[in-house]
């Protein structure tokens, strides 16, 4: 039989149901600019109805809120992460790439092809004039410009290999550091849902974790049942993985190390931060993505495929060798004003007098090992004009042979003209040598911004699917509370109702007649 106070309790319920979803609502007003906030829902349904004796129906007894879930589309989530990995990559490749540019400065007044060709034409001005001692004196400042021009360029590649070295070590600590927090929230997760509740605050701060972690590396989100939950909770575990292998495993992680240096690939003496897992294993970064990987190639990259500061310095130095080989085969085969060589080594016939360039401050004799030249010595890094030029530009070669002397400037000119030597380099001539770098660094740098412009507007999209689902909308959340207002109000009216009835049975009825 109905209890006089059912119509109570139906109403009652329908009260505490509007009254929740008005709560929920006000949830997601609230957080509408919080990052990483996903919309709410209060689900409910019927309660258990009672029975009427008879076979005449079933009476319902209100509303029974069972859970408050949030809109969240795992799939969009996948994505989300896949191409904000590869566009942490490519904007990482295209800031380096444009530092790279900056670095190398051509076209320039400045740039290595400009102290080049004014290298060249003060040999010409040597040919034309070869006793004049200003003319010897520029071409003397000239080298020096064209080798300090060479040396900067170096330094500066070699201070970005250190820098890049720097910022992975940070991105590393970084990774680390977003392993830990979302290790914690996978804890405080599991023990909120041990019932069967739904920690939908907690859950969207670890998607935020996960997604800003998605743009240093890719890494593989697997959520797996724990079978030793309690019957009726969700007991599930969430599995972070870096090339399959774990980084976060529920509460405990498994982190990187980058204490371990080796020496740089274009210079032993450099030591660069090798990426480890902690327990030793080495990191396999063929399948890496996002900014880790970006800085890796940048950093190491010595290879067409990989083009980073070893790459273009390993090219310098091709360049700087071959060129210093070139002059210096020439000049010391020459003489000076002095007309003389170096005592012991050579002799009229075969050469063996100063050099222009060598391996830093040397003189031209200990850059003979047995009276063999050692130019291979010569690098970018090293390159000076020698001790014998710098104290004596009277030693610059200029005249084929002695008895010429002091008007012959043929050797000057046969200097000059190596500019347009195009079997000097397999991209040709000098210039073309460095137009041919540079135009690939241009290209590489183009593809950089092309691919990162392109994936900014593929997450943009992507972004834009996840907000139509997980986004709060206000308009939505406003029509969202007038609607359980109304509900709240009418449920309220009908405790109100309820409540006159009951009044007039307890009050009023037997009066009559007293």
């Amino acid at each position: 039989m109905r209890s006089t106070f059912l119509g109570f309790n139906t109403a009652t319920s329908g009260l505490f149901a509007a009254q929740r979803a008005l709560d929920v609502t006000g949830h997601n007003i609230a957080n509408v600019n919080t990052p990483g906030y996903s919309r709410q829902r209060l689900n409910q349904t019927q309660a258990n109805a009672m029975r009427l004796p008879g076979g005449r129906g079933m009476l319902g007894t209100g509303a029974n809120p069972i859970s408050i879930t949030q809109f969240r589309n795992e799939f969009l989530d996948f994505k989300y992460r896949s191409e904000v990995s590869s566009l942490g990559f490519w904007e990482t490749k295209a800031d380096g790439l444009r530092f790279l540019e900056a670095i190398f400065n051509e076209p320039s007044d400045t740039g290595i092809t400009t102290v080049m060709d004014e290298l060249f034409s003060s040999f010409q001005e040597l040919s034309k004039n070869p006793e004049n001692l200003t003319t010897r004196a520029l071409v003397r400042q000239r080298a020096i410009s064209f080798t300090n021009t060479v040396n900067h360029t170096y330094n500066q590649l070699e201070k970005m290999a250190v820098d890049l070295n720097f910022d992975i070590n940070t991105t590393v600590n970084a990774i680390n550091s977003y392993a830990d927090q979302i290790a914690i929230l996978n804890n405080q997760i599991y023990r909120a849902e041990v019932d069967g509740s739904h920690a939908n605050d907690l859950r969207d701060q670890r998607n935020l974790l996960i997604d800003e972690l998605s743009k240093l590396v890719n890494v593989e989100v697997v959520e797996v049942v724990d079978s030793n939950a309690f019957a009726g909770s969700k007991g599930s575990k969430m599995v972070l993985q870096i090339n399959g292998q774990a980084l976060v495993s529920h509460d405990r992680t498994y982190k990187l190390d980058a204490s371990t240096e080796q020496p740089s690939s274009f210079d032993p003496e450099l030591m660069m931060r090798q990426i480890r897992w902690a327990n030793g294993d080495a990191l396999d970064i063929r399948g890496l993505s996002g900014e880790l990987r970006g800085l890796l190639d940048l950093r190491d990259g010595d290879s067409d495929s990989r083009k980073g500061v070893p790459f273009y310095i390993g090219e310098l130095n091709k360049f700087v060798t071959k060129f210093a080989e070139e002059i210096n085969d020439i000049h010391r085969s020459a003489y000076g004003l002095n007309g003389e060589f170096i005592a012991g080594i050579g002799n009229d016939t075969d050469g063996g007098g100063y050099l222009l360039f060598t391996s830093g401050k040397k003189f031209s004799s200990e850059m003979y090992d047995g009276g063999v030249l050692q130019s291979h010595l010569i690098t970018a890094k090293n390159i000076q004009i020698s001790l014998d030029i710098d104290a004596d530009s009277n030693k610059i070669a200029s005249a084929a042979r002695i008895d010429l002397l002091p008007g012959d400037g043929s050797v000057a000119l046969k200097l000059g003209e190596l500019r347009h030597k195009s079997s000097m380099f397999e991209q040709g001539k000098p210039e073309d040598f460095i137009k041919s770098l540079i135009s690939n660094l241009g290209v590489d740098t183009q593809e950089a911004i092309r691919m990162t412009t392109n994936q900014q507007f593929m997450l943009q999209q992507i972004d834009n699917q996840r907000q139509s689902v997980s986004g709060v909308s206000i308009d939505e959340e406003m029509s969202n509370m007038v609607r359980f207002q109304h509900a709240y109000n009418a449920s309220a009216r009908m405790i109100t109702t309820m409540d006159e009835m009951l009044d007039v049975v307890i009050n009023r009825i037997g009066l009559v007649g007293r």
